[in-house]
């Protein structure tokens, strides 16, 4: 090994140690891993691929080649090299690809590799990660070059699952532990972002939801508040089954939910409400034998600049006081009651 290589690894090696011990975005941390392979092998690019290895199914990922970088996941496939080294729980070693079974694979036609090294990430005894690098050029790679991706496999392992450990237990922070959405405070820091947004120009107008159980402490009072708990948690899934992934829903406290429609106005909104509004009241709650159905009470208002979070609030819960008064079970916009300024 050459005095200039061996010094490159040495100084990657410290690097890998240093990174280990610094908690960071799991993106972030990837990154990170393929950048190292790069330094520590100097090929053409490397990837790391995230995998269930139960459901072989294919999660989060990072490369170093420009042209995968925002789809890592495109040429994943079964029997491929990733679903081998998973299976396996082996290395992989391919000097000369058209020589391989791998050859006829459109990665390999479309990314020009002529040669690549692929080792499986295992912790506790499972493979979570696939880590590679490859070589664009004819290449034999070397005992001791696996030996080095096999080391940063075994440094990344430790390094994903303490950021996995951290994402975790900050998720416990920003989640309600009986329905599973997110609490205020994590809702109350995207409305508050969402405003300093629009305040700066950006033009776009979303909708936030109050809904309210409608006597809902007479659920607790005829069959305790064990059931009381399930019917929470049963008007949480369904407002998490009829929003959209950008959309953030959170429990306000007791029986009382927000709902931030991403880029829905204050109309939009209203139909969005009546049909989760439709989903609760329609379909009987049945424990055992008990059945019972429930109706709630929703207020809408726009999010939009100009407006700042505590007049959101003002008149999300207006509106949905106004709701209540007209007899309950219903929806309500605030601009039916506050005229636009």
């Amino acid at each position: 090994m050459e005095k200039e290589q061996l010094r490159r690894i040495l100084k990657a090696l410290v690097k890998i140690s240093q990174d280990i011990n610094t908690l960071k975005p799991l993106e972030v941390l990837l990154g990170q891993i393929v950048r190292l392979a790069d330094t520590l092998l100097s090929t053409s690019y490397s990837s790391i691929i995230l995998v269930d290895e139960e459901t072989m199914q294919w999660t989060r990922g990072a490369t170093t080649d420009p042209i995968h970088r925002e789809n890592i996941h495109k040429y994943v496939r079964d029997r491929g090299a990733t679903y081998t080294i998973v299976k396996t729980r082996k290395p992989l070693v391919v000097n000369d690809v058209t020589k391989s079974e791998f050859g006829g694979h459109p990665f390999v036609k479309e990314s020009g590799v002529y040669s690549f090294m692929g080792t499986p990430i295992i912790h506790s005894e499972k493979v979570i990660a696939v880590l590679y690098t490859f070589s664009r050029k004819p290449r034999t790679f070397t005992p001791e070059e696996l030996e080095l991706l096999k080391f940063l496999a075994e440094q990344a392992a430790v390094a994903i699952n303490n950021v996995r450990l951290y994402e975790k237990i900050n998720e416990k922070s920003i989640k309600d532990e009986l329905t599973g959405l997110y609490n205020y405070i994590y809702l109350k820091t995207i409305l508050e972002r969402e405003l300093e947004k629009l305040n700066k120009g950006q033009e776009k107008v979303s909708s936030l939801m109050h809904l309210d159980l409608d006597d809902f402490s007479e659920v607790n009072q005829h069959y305790g508040v064990k059931i009381g708990d399930e019917v929470l948690k049963y008007v949480a899934f369904i407002v998490a089954s009829n929003i959209r992934k950008i959309d953030v829903a959170a429990r306000y406290g007791g029986d009382e939910f927000l709902i931030f429609l991403d880029g829905i106005d204050e109309y939009e909104g209203k139909l969005h409400a009546e049909k989760i509004l439709n989903k609760i009241r329609l379909e009987p709650i049945t424990f055992g034998k008990i059945k019972f159905t429930i109706t709630a009470s929703i207020g809408v208002t726009s999010v939009r600049k100009n407006k700042d979070l505590d007049t959101i609030m003002k008149e999300v819960d207006i509106a949905l006081l106004e709701a209540k008064r007209k007899g309950k079970n219903g929806v309500e916009l605030a601009s039916s009651i506050f005229r636009p300024e």
